[in-house]
């Protein structure tokens, strides 16, 4: 029965799983990591790895290489995925890996995919178990390291980077799929429709000819390829949709209205709900138009609460018109740049105490509109400080001189 039911779960497998590599001669890409010569191969070959961290978009082989290295060392290897796994699961492999040491004298690898999902505490935890050998860790992530990560546990660690697969490296992939689903007929243009969709992710190229064997084999081939790049349209990873986000905002940051509208356009052709994007305009507006165009935020606004109540398609003109403004504005940071500086100052533990002239039972407080032209000098802060630095366009010149001329 237990034969059974392990051939009725190996069929069952998804063909990404089925095709991973059993070893490093059978892995595709990352040739500078693991081809001939690469410094991740020498170290897997001498069974010499230390603490590291595989970085790189999804479908590259960063768990592939996991498996390769559970086969090929004489290390223990456990595994966890950060998304499910608890500190209690951590102490656990930790309990196992002592013993092991203890009485075999054998070390145990961590694999531990996600790990940009472990929070501080967790993260804290792992480096632990790191500076004193316990474990060797090596964690798997999509997320860049040096922003995900704590420093503490990115100073002891090695971070490889893999890359995305190129075309030419999904179609040998899609070539052993073929050969493994015993696919006879697949067209040329089949192929390239699926190289296309898969845009350097191993994983997605795999699951489309698993979905054209099971499902669309008796379809004509103009069928199958509207099947394919409706669903090429539409995307639900999260990475993909920070991904298109931040191609967005760079793009209005960048003053490229055509780019912004295409990555607009992305969101919204993947089923982007529109109030999260025009949330994030709001945000954008303030952060890099802010004091140099003040009706950014305005129109960016008017987009958001339009989007509470405006549904697709209507919605996208709405969200365009924005975009299209925020684009053409002039940029200034300031208001960005001058609240992270008090904050840091604060976090600093620069913790004035409130001057008792503008307190709340304040004393000798001088009222600005009693003067004349509403002003009057007075100290708000006990010592100088610069937090807004006006940029360098026509409203905050202005804004500028005002300034300097009250306050001379």
């Amino acid at each position: 029965m237990n034969n059974l039911f392990g051939n009725n779960y190996e069929s069952m497998k998804p063909l990404a799983v089925k095709l991973r590599p059993e070893n490093l001669d059978d892995f595709v890409g990352q040739e500078k990591l693991l081809g001939s010569g690469g410094i991740l191969r020498k170290l897997i070959e001498k069974q010499n790895i230390s603490n590291s961290i595989f970085y790189g978009p999804p479908g590259c082989g960063k768990s592939s290489i996991g498996e390769v290295i559970s086969k090929t060392t004489n290390s223990n290897f456990e595994t966890l995925n950060a998304t499910t796994a608890s500190l209690n699961d951590l102490r656990e492999v930790v309990e196992r890996a002592k013993k092991s040491i203890e009485f075999y004298g054998k070390r145990t690898i961590l694999f531990l995919d996600e790990i940009h999902r472990f929070n501080k505490t967790q993260q804290d935890a792992l480096l632990s178990y790191c500076e004193n050998g316990t474990i060797t860790l090596i964690g798997a992530t999509t997320e860049n390291p040096y922003y995900s990560l704590n420093n503490a546990l990115l100073s002891r660690v090695m971070i490889f980077e893999f890359k995305a697969l190129t075309r030419e490296d999904i179609r040998k992939i899609l070539k052993r799929g073929i050969e493994k689903l015993s696919l006879t007929d697949v067209s040329e243009e089949i192929i390239e429709c699926i190289l296309d969709i898969s845009q350097g992710d191993s994983r997605v190229a795999l699951n489309y000819l698993e979905l054209y064997k099971n499902s669309c084999a008796d379809l004509q081939i103009d069928e199958i390829l509207e099947i394919f790049k409706t669903r090429q349209a539409s995307y639900h990873k999260e990475e993909d949709k920070y991904n298109l986000i931040s191609a967005l905002i760079k793009s209005m940051r960048g003053s490229d209205p055509d780019s912004a509208l295409y990555w607009l356009g992305r969101l919204l052709a993947g089923g982007e709900d529109p109030r999260y994007i025009a949330r994030r305009l709001v945000i954008h507006a303030s952060e890099d138009v802010g004091m140099a165009n003040p009706e950014a935020m305005l129109i960016a606004n008017s987009a958001m609460m339009a989007s509470e109540r405006i549904g697709m398609p209507e919605i996208r003109i709405v969200l365009a018109q924005a975009v299209i403004y925020i684009a053409i504005s002039t940029k200034s940071n300031s208001c960005y740049m001058g609240i992270n500086k008090a904050l840091e100052d604060i976090e600093n533990g620069d913790l004035e105490v409130v001057p008792p002239t503008i307190g709340h039972n304040a004393r000798g407080y001088k009222y600005p509109h009693d003067y004349p032209g509403n002003f009057i000098k007075q100290k708000y802060t006990s010592k100088s400080r610069n937090y807004y630095i006006p940029g360098d366009n026509k409203y905050e010149k202005l804004i500028k001189e005002k300034l300097e001329k009250l306050w001379k």
